[in-house]
């Protein structure tokens, strides 16, 4: 599947083992933790990198988590 959204950076799962502040991509189709297949589950720099942009990911959702195979970044100036 095909998602563009905003990443954003929030606390998540707080209160629990798992609390950690996590990269999240908010799209029209909901709100997900974003992943990049085989980056690592709770400390990606290149995943962190993308805070603040807007994208267009490829991948597919599984437990709440998109998992990005690709991705461009989205000039907001022309879609």
């Amino acid at each position: 599947m095909i998602v563009e959204g905003v990443v954003i950076r929030r606390r998540i799962n707080v209160g629990s083992k798992s609390e950690h502040d996590a990269a999240l991509l908010v799209s029209e189709e909901g709100t997900f933790k974003l992943r990049r297949s085989g980056g690592h589950p709770f400390s990606d720099p290149d995943v962190q990198a993308l805070v603040g942009l807007r994208i267009r990911a490829e991948g597919f959702v599984t437990a709440g988590q998109f998992i990005m195979t690709h991705y461009a970044v989205v000039d907001d100036e022309t879609g």
